[in-house]
């Protein structure tokens, strides 16, 4: 698998670079242990999200984790893309084994290299993935905006995956912005792609 970096000539975009955060079939397939029961509504809101950044020619970055064991697994084809949401030739992806995106040290490089990084994150999950790429975000003093309905969460400490969404979307609101997918649609229109397409982006 190829991982392809932006260039960074152009250290600056007035356009918010999008997030995909695993959006792999592990998390579709039932009866394994990651299965999000409430994926449809999210991965709706996903695919609208990436058609529209596509469309005016926005940045998209695609996250995926790999994991020794039995989940996530590099040799299994439910580590892949969900349907729809294979990277196109000229999207970025990051590959990981732990939560954050940061810890991907080509996109940490990536990132620190613009000027004013401006990161919209969603995808899965929001207790795992979404909580500690934002946290650290704030970290790096780079501006980051969660998309509530365009995640999800697996249940955990005995909720159920609608109530642990909700927390974790409270405790992500912590730390920076939550925003609605309408509202991120709505900022698209009036995005500038123009430097991003000088970067070949």
């Amino acid at each position: 698998m190829s991982l392809i970096q932006f260039p960074v000539r152009h250290r600056h975009s007035t356009a918010p670079l999008l997030c995909l955060m695993d959006l792999q079939l592990e998390y579709v397939a039932e009866g394994r242990a990651y299965f999000l029961e409430q994926k449809d509504g999210s991965l709706c809101n996903c695919r609208r999200l990436l058609a529209a950044a596509r469309e005016r020619g926005l940045p998209v970055a695609h996250f995926r984790q790999v994991l020794p064991g039995p989940y996530f697994s590099g040799g299994t084809a439910l580590s892949s893309w969900i349907e729809g949401f294979r990277p196109l030739p000229n999207e970025a992806i990051y590959q990981r084994e732990v939560p954050s995106a940061y810890r991907n040290e080509i996109f940490r490089s990536f990132v620190q290299a613009m000027d004013s990084p401006e990161l919209l994150l969603a995808g899965f999950t929001s207790e795992r993935a979404c909580l500690s790429t934002v946290i650290d975000a704030v970290h790096m003093d780079h501006e980051v905006a969660f998309i509530h309905d365009a995640s999800a969460s697996v249940g955990f400490a005995g909720r159920s995956a609608k109530e642990s969404h909700a927390v974790a979307t409270d405790l992500i609101g912590e730390y920076c912005d939550v925003v609605t997918t309408e509202s991120v649609l709505k900022r698209f229109t009036f995005a500038d792609p123009g430097r991003w397409q000088a970067m070949g982006g």
